[in-house]
């Protein structure tokens, strides 16, 4: 069996994790992808000035490995601006490193080590997923994605059910002064704001792998597929039974309610 790749340390997470070109739809879009530790590797050597063995050591990897790191990172960049594709930050093979104890942890900090604590599960043999639940008091589903003001988040572990918990949501209460409407053609959430305000919806889920709901927007959609998200729209009103029917494999996707 080949040895995992080791882990690499970085000391900071972006707070914008998606670029696109202007004027052109997220829709027909190609995208590339950064790791976390590409973008530190950038940081390191192109910000920072820092020289290659200086990066390396940062990141308590070997030279060899921080250069190849560096030059996956300047290539995808390079294809993202001369071919027109957009840039995402997201996933990797890393490890926040504590370098200022006095600063508090951000939440990106939290994502990112629940993100990796997933990996470490699966790699483990673990048979552990996260589903996430729009809602707007922990019982019902929400019939809108968008409108929902909370996430109830259940822990599935070997088909059972081992932790849930309440978690906040950004919707469309926080975003109404920018908020366009559909596009059109009649398909909700491809306005010049849309992926700024999903991506915000998504902050406190990356951990999970479905999210269930009784109706969407078909931009919010295809944003969280885009982040290896599931959505699953539901006409099912009460959690618990939504839940118990996907544990099943009888929980239908009713595509229909996508608008």
């Amino acid at each position: 069996m080949p040895r995992p790749p080791k882990c690499r340390y970085v000391e900071w997470m972006p707070d914008v994790t998606y670029f696109k070109p202007v004027g052109i739809p997220l829709r027909e879009l190609e995208q590339v992808v950064l790791t976390v530790e590409e973008v530190e590797a950038i940081r390191l050597k192109d910000i920072n000035k820092l020289e290659q063995e200086e990066g390396a050591e940062k990141m308590r990897i070997s030279r060899p490995t921080f250069q190849r790191i560096l030059a996956s990172a300047r290539y995808k960049l390079a294809n993202a601006i001369f071919n027109g594709k957009a840039i995402r930050i997201e996933g990797g093979n890393f490890k926040i490193a504590a370098s200022r104890s006095s600063e508090k942890p951000t939440r990106r900090y939290f994502d990112a080590e629940l993100k990796n604590w997933k990996s470490n599960n699966k790699q483990a043999g673990r048979n552990i997923m996260k589903i996430a639940v729009a809602t707007d008091e922990g019982t019902t589903i929400s019939q809108h994605y968008g409108r929902a003001k909370y996430y109830f988040v259940l822990t599935i572990e070997d088909g059972k059910i081992t932790n849930k918990e309440k978690r906040e949501k950004a919707g469309h209460n926080n975003f109404t002064p920018h908020h366009t409407g559909p596009i059109p053609e009649g398909r909700h959430g491809f306005d010049s704001g849309a992926v700024s305000r999903h991506d915000q919806m998504i902050q406190s889920i990356t951990d999970c792998e479905v999210v269930i709901t009784g109706g969407m927007g078909w931009g919010a959609y295809q944003n969280l597929k885009s982040r290896n998200i599931e959505p699953l729209i539901t006409d099912v009103d009460n959690i618990d039974r939504a839940i118990e029917l996907y544990l099943r494999g009888q929980l239908p996707n009713l595509m229909e309610r996508l608008h």
